[in-house]
C-alpha cells in the first residue's frame, strides 16, 4: 500500500515505517536522504518545513527510488553520491562505496604526513583507489602532497578520475591502471613516503553472510581477499618497503579481527620499526599503520 499523503513529514514516517518491515537498515536515514536529494534540500530543512508538499513528479520519482531499494540497490547508488571526509564523491556499480569507517585512514595519512620532514612535494601512493576517495581527501586535506593511485580496474580508474576533476585535485593525483604496486615498480617513478590502502579483505567465510546490496550490487574485484582475506593485506605488507623512502609508512585499512594478524605480519618483516593499530568510530580495530621504514 503506498502513502497516504504527500507531505514530507507524512512520508518520512511512512518510509520509515516501510523499510524497517522489509528490514531495510537505517530506515529514517534513508527516507531522509532520498527526499534530501529529490527536493535539494538540506536533511534539517526537511523537518523546518515538515508540511511541504512533494508534487507528483518528485512523487513518482520517490516511489521510484523506493521500489528500486526494496530490491536491495545500494542507496547511494540510488543519489548517485557519497558525502566522505566532506567531499562529494560519485559513486556506481563500477567501485566500492566509500565508507564512513575509511575516513580514519584519511586523517591518519594526513597526520603521518606532518610528521615527516618539510620538503618540496610528499608523494603517496594509493593502492585499489576505486572512486579515488582515500586519494582526492589527501590530496586535499595534505598540501603539498602528490598521489599516485592505482586499481586494476580501468571502469573503477573511469570514476576517479572524474571524482578528481569534481573535486579541483586532478593536477595532484596520477592514475595508474594496474594490480597493487606493480605500476609504480614498472613506471619508475621513484619511491613515496606513504602506501595507503583500504584493500580487498573479506573472507569467504563472510562473504556469504554480506547484506545482498554489497554482496551482489559492489564489485566483487574490491571486496574478496581470498580465502582468509589476508590475501591482498599480506602482499602490501611485503611489497611496500621497496617503494618507500626511508622513514616511511604503511597504513592498511583491515577488516573485523584482522588487525592482530596484520600487526603481526609488519613485526615479522623486521623493517616497521613502528607499527600501531587504531579503532574506527564503532570500537573497531581498523587500521593498521606500519612506520618509520628502514632501508630495503
Amino acid at each position: 500500500m503506498g502513502p497516504n499523503s504527500d507531505r514530507v513529514i507524512d512520508l518520512i514516517n511512512w518510509g520509515r515505517a516501510l523499510f524497517i518491515e522489509r528490514r531495510i537498515p537505517h530506515a529514517r536515514y534513508t527516507m531522509e536522504v532520498l527526499l534530501e536529494h529529490i527536493l535539494g534540500a538540506a536533511r534539517a530543512d526537511l523537518y523546518c518545513d515538515r508540511d511541504r508538499r512533494l508534487t507528483a513528479e518528485q512523487m513518482d520519482r520517490l516511489m521510484g527510488y523506493i521500489e528500486e531499494r526494496l530490491a536491495r540497490k545500494p542507496l547511494w547508488h540510488l543519489v548517485g553520491s557519497v558525502e566522505f571526509y566532506g567531499l562529494p564523491i560519485r559513486v556506481s556499480d563500477r567501485v566500492l562505496i566509500p565508507r564512513p569507517e575509511t575516513e580514519l585512514l584519511v586523517e591518519r595519512a594526513v597526520q603521518e604526513l606532518t610528521r615527516r620532514p618539510r620538503q618540496a612535494v610528499r608523494y603517496v601512493a594509493d593502492v585499489g583507489t576505486g572512486s579515488g576517495n582515500i586519494a582526492i581527501a589527501v590530496a586535499s586535506a595534505a598540501g603539498g602532497t602528490f598521489v599516485y593511485a592505482t586499481d586494476l580496474s580501468p571502469e573503477a580508474l573511469a570514476v576517479a578520475k572524474a571524482n578528481a576533476r569534481q573535486n579541483g585535485v586532478e593536477g595532484a593525483i596520477c592514475f595508474l591502471e594496474g594490480d597493487l604496486l606493480e605500476p609504480l615498480r614498472a613506471g619508475g617513478r621513484g619511491k613515496v613516503d606513504m602506501v595507503v590502502s583500504n584493500p580487498p579483505y573479506v573472507s569467504d567465510a563472510d562473504w556469504a553472510d554480506l547484506p545482498p546490496e554489497v554482496r551482489d550490487r559492489e564489485p566483487r574485484l574490491a571486496l574478496r581477499g581470498g580465502p582468509d582475506g589476508l590475501r591482498c593485506l599480506a602482499r602490501l605488507v611485503e611489497e611496500a618497503p621497496s617503494v618507500l623512502v626511508p622513514g616511511g609508512a604503511l597504513l592498511l585499512e583491515v577488516g573485523r579481527g584482522q588487525a592482530p594478524q596484520v600487526r603481526a605480519m609488519m613485526e615479522r618483516a623486521g623493517v616497521y620499526r613502528r607499527v600501531e593499530t587504531h579503532r574506527d568510530y564503532a570500537g573497531i580495530d581498523r587500521l593498521v599503520v606500519g612506520a618509520d621504514v628502514g632501508r630495503v
